[in-house]
């Protein structure tokens, strides 16, 4: 089995294998060139291949892009028996700014915004829906284009989310004001297999569809909260709080995290560490 090939059984989207097969050849490349086997190279040989990407001009952010290619390189050598050890495993490039979730609401917050929304506003239930699911499952649009009435177990108060090329599926509790909307929702609909938040005649279903709707929900929503930004907002939000009342690995199920490194940049007891780096970086005039 190919590089590829593994790749591919991993259900990557075309860019990201093409990508990665681009950046692993540009590493067997040099291995070929010092005369090293794939299958014999070491914690060593990869420090001094890093040597020979910064004589060659390549950035500290593309080299960690890179390095990141050779430890799913090394683990797909493990899987076909051709290696027993990863030598990329531990190593980092130091001093590269990560992105912090910013400008984040707290859970008063955003229930409060949901009850208001529910309230004030005379939109349709699909968009409350929508809101609900975001605010106390920290959905993605990506994710609610994918929702159909069956993933909605009404019986056991839970709703089943179907992962992404970027997220894991996960089955999560409602919160108790979101059932009673839900259960008149599905019982007035017939959806039969259709998609839930998809309008009526659109076909074939587009991510775009949902992004025009909460589009036009977040307007709406800006009025009752000026503090509000985006969907992703929210979500950076929600993952937040639910790190404060469950475990790390709790949360990156919840929050369909693939990695838990995704879910770690969440943890509140970072936060304080990536600002203060951050501020070293860029310190304010």
């Amino acid at each position: 089995m190919s590089f590829t090939t593994y790749l591919q059984q991993k259900s990557l989207s075309e860019k990201t294998i093409e990508v990665y097969t681009h950046d692993s050849h540009h590493f067997l490349t040099w291995l070929q060139q010092e005369d090293i086997a794939a299958q014999m190279f070491t914690y060593n040989d990869l420090l001094e291949y890093m040597r020979y990407c910064y004589a060659a001009g390549i950035t500290s952010r593309r080299l960690h892009a890179i390095l990141g290619v050779v430890r799913h390189y090394c683990i797909y050598l493990i899987e076909a028996k051709q290696r027993n050890d990863n030598p990329a495993a531990g190593v980092f490039i130091k001093g590269l700014i990560r992105k912090l979730p910013a400008n984040l609401l707290g859970m008063d917050e955003l229930e409060e915004l949901y009850r208001q929304y529910c309230l004030q506003l005379k939109e349709d239930v699909s968009k409350k829906i929508m809101l609900g699911l975001m605010i106390y499952q920290g959905v993605t649009a990506a994710e609610l284009i994918k929702l159909k009435s069956h993933h909605f177990r009404m019986k056991d108060c839970k709703v089943f989310i179907r992962g992404t090329r970027r997220s894991n599926e996960r089955l999560l509790d409602l919160h108790a004001s979101q059932v009673l909307m839900l259960q008149k929702y599905l019982s007035n609909h017939p959806f039969k297999d259709s998609y839930l938040f998809v309008e009526p005649k659109k076909t074939p279903v587009s991510e775009r569809n949902i992004n025009n709707r909460l589009q036009y929900m977040f307007k709406l929503l800006k009025q009752l909260n000026e503090r509000l930004i985006s969907a992703k907002q929210i979500r950076n939000s929600v993952i937040t709080h639910w790190l404060k009342h469950y475990n790390l690995r709790q949360v990156q199920y919840m929050a369909g995290h693939k990695y838990v490194s995704s879910t770690q940049r969440y943890q509140l007891n970072n936060l304080d560490d990536l600002t203060a780096e951050l501020q070293r970086h860029h310190p304010m005039k």
